[in-house]
C-alpha cells in the first residue's frame, strides 16, 4: 500500500477526515455522527447496492432513509462502523488495484471464512478484522 488512491474516507466523511488523518480526528466526526447520504456516495464508489452498504455499516437501507429525510447524523456507532469499512476499503481497493477486483475479492469464498464470501463477515468488528489481516498478509507474501 504506496499510494492511496481511492481515500473512502475522505469520501464517507464529506472531506473532513482523510485516511492520514490522527485517530482523534476521526473519534470526533464519529462522536458528531456521520451524513447518511455519504453513505450513499460511498456505496456508489464501491459499486454496491444500497443494501449492502447498509449492512455492511450494521444498519438498514430504511434507517438511512430516515436520516437523509431528517438530516440527522448517523449513530456513532454506525458512523464509526462507516469509517472503518471505509478504511477497509481503502486498503482493499488499494491492494487489488481496482473496485471490481476488490469486489470480485469479497464475493469469493476463502478458507480462512469457512468456505463464506468475506463480504458475509464485515458487519462485524472481528470480521473487518480478519479481512483486513488477509490483505495485508497477501501484501506481504502469504496466501489467501
Amino acid at each position: 500500500m504506496n499510494i492511496v488512491e481511492n481515500d473512502y474516507i475522505s469520501v464517507v466523511s464529506g472531506g473532513k477526515v482523510t485516511s492520514r488523518s490522527t485517530a482523534i480526528d476521526e473519534i470526533s466526526i464519529a462522536t458528531k455522527g456521520l451524513k447518511a447520504n455519504a453513505i450513499n456516495i460511498l456505496g456508489k464508489k464501491l459499486e454496491w447496492e444500497s443494501g449492502m452498504i447498509a449492512r455492511a455499516i450494521g444498519t438498514t437501507t430504511r434507517t438511512l432513509e430516515r436520516h437523509i429525510e431528517s438530516k440527522k447524523p448517523l449513530s456513532i456507532k454506525i458512523s464509526e462502523n462507516a469509517l472503518e469499512l471505509a478504511r477497509l476499503s481503502t486498503i482493499g481497493t488499494d491492494y487489488f488495484g481496482s473496485v471490481k477486483r476488490w469486489n470480485e475479492w469479497l464475493s469469493t469464498p476463502h478458507t480462512q471464512f469457512e468456505n463464506k464470501e468475506p463480504r458475509e463477515v464485515m458487519h462485524t468488528i472481528r470480521g473487518r478484522e480478519l479481512i483486513k489481516r488477509i490483505i495485508l498478509g497477501l501484501e506481504y507474501g502469504f496466501n489467501a
